[in-house]
């Protein structure tokens, strides 16, 4: 059965569903069913009159039956609605180029690239001889400000200082160290593509962050909301911290990274008001990312707590999660760490870090990807990946790091001694991994004990497999 089939059959059943109109309308004109099409945007348009999705449909439509003009009115009355929509900006610039006026076409093109730092169309930027990164490396770098709910991909700055909109009566005032709002050029040096490796964990992020803000009428009809929480825990030294680096290249929304020099305050209460505090900015600037490294700092175990102001704290981040007293939506919180173990069980229920990835040492074809990252841009003579994967079993990612960092300086000492350049030989290469011994050895040691002695209740399911730990049987 059709995709077009389908999504007819599955209307008769559900004819006021916006989200499965949408999509019954723009599967139409791919097959270009160019009066289904309108007809689908035009059913929604009776529903929601401002949708601006129907509009832009139509305007689709007007361009693919040939009238520029008319798809052009439709555009600019959208971007009058929100001069934010990228998708309006894009659609624009093809109309405008159809019609001639390159100039306004690029500028269309630009403000869509600035406004989205992951935006690609290859073949409007063929037609304009134009490429997205070069687009936002015009624009300069971007300053780091907080962007308002109103208006989500405009930076407008309103002053100098960044205002806090919610409790007025208290003078503490969140001023985030690693910020990035969308548009920000600084937020693309590191992408899913530096980072060797954890698949699994890069297509969760997608699902739960990325996906929804590409497809948000998909979303929509399968009754799924954007956001959720992910635990990421593993060895030192595996890629948990390069990832959540490497996220903010990735999504088209904010992002927020915590330092826990940020949240921690030796005065009675402020710790938690601090937590609270960064939560009600994200709050008011989703849909966002926000990032917790070493998490074990902040979500210890109660049961083995004394102190009260912590234990009050992990009060307060748990409150913060389950968004009691405000929607967490459109939100996706990413905890990392080292200590699993050490965290209250309590964040691992559903609705708050429920979904627990394990982050082993890299197998070989990992080991082989990361070998071609850590390769680029070196000096490096008859480099035999396959033959370094076999001579670094159980390595991390930073020991592979260190492996040719090491190489490179010795390299470069026999440079300065001699005088004379040379590469870093595949020998060496060899020499320097066979000195070395993996680093997470004994993290995978104290992890045996830890899963061996914990309760059989999935948690830690994936490095129990890795480790060949049987789950204890219940009593």
């Amino acid at each position: 059965m059709s995709s077009f089939t389908a999504l007819r059959d599955a209307l008769r059943d559900s004819p006021e569903n916006v989200s499965l109109l949408l999509l019954f309308g723009r599967t139409c004109l791919d097959e270009l069913r160019l009066d289904k099409a309108r007809d689908a945007f035009e059913r929604v348009l009776e529903i929601d009159p401002d949708h601006q999705d129907a509009q832009l449909g139509i305007a689709k439509v007007h361009f693919m039956e040939g009238d520029p003009s008319g798809a052009a009115v439709r555009i600019e009355r959208v971007l009058q609605a929100d001069p934010g929509d990228i998708a309006a900006h894009l659609l624009l610039s093809r109309v405008l180029l159809s019609e001639g006026d390159r100039t306004r076409a690029v500028e269309h093109f630009d403000k869509a690239a600035q406004l989205d730092a992951t935006m690609s169309d290859p073949a409007l930027e063929k037609d304009l001889e134009r490429t997205a990164k070069e687009a936002r490396r015009a624009a300069g770098p971007a300053t780091p400000e907080v962007v308002t709910t109103d208006s989500f991909f405009e930076n407008e700055s309103s002053g100098d200082a960044f205002e806090d909109p919610f409790l007025e009566d208290v003078p503490f005032e969140w001023r985030p160290e690693t910020f990035f709002a969308p548009g920000d050029p600084e937020r693309t040096r590191v992408a899913f593509a530096d980072v060797g490796g954890m698949e699994a964990l890069k297509e969760e992020i997608r699902l739960k962050i990325i996906y929804p803000l590409q497809f948000p009428d998909l979303y929509k009809a399968y009754g799924r909301r954007t956001g959720g929480g992910i635990l990421i825990y593993g060895p030192p030294g595996c890629g948990k911290t390069l990832m959540l680096r490497a996220v903010a290249g990735e999504v088209a929304c904010n992002y927020f990274s915590v330092g826990l020099h940020e949240i921690f305050d030796p005065y009675w209460g402020s710790t938690e008001r601090n937590l609270h505090q960064i939560f009600e900015t994200v709050r008011a600037q989703a849909p966002c990312v926000l990032v917790f490294d070493e998490l074990d700092s902040l979500a210890q175990d109660r049961r083995q707590v004394r102190e009260t102001q912590m234990r009050n704290l992990v009060n307060q981040f748990l409150h913060e999660l389950d968004g009691i007293r405000s929607e967490n939506q459109r939100i996706l919180v990413i905890g990392a760490t080292n200590q699993p173990w050490n965290l209250d069980p309590a964040f691992r229920r559903p609705g708050r870090f429920d979904q627990t990835i394990f982050v082993p040492p890299p197998d070989d074809a990992a080991r082989a990807q990361i070998i071609g990252l850590l390769a680029r841009d070196k000096p490096i003579s008859n480099l035999r990946p396959d033959v370094l994967v076999q001579a670094t079993q159980g390595y991390s990612g930073a020991d592979l790091k260190w492996i040719f960092d090491r190489a490179a300086e010795l390299a470069l000492s026999e440079v300065i001694h001699t005088g004379k350049p040379v590469p870093i030989s595949m020998d060496r290469l060899l020499e320097v991994a066979s000195s070395h011994h993996p680093t997470s050895g004994q993290w995978l040691e104290g992890a045996r004990t830890h899963v061996a002695e914990m309760a059989p209740d999935g948690g830690f399911a994936e490095v129990r497999k890795f480790l060949g730990v049987p789950a204890p049987k219940e009593s």
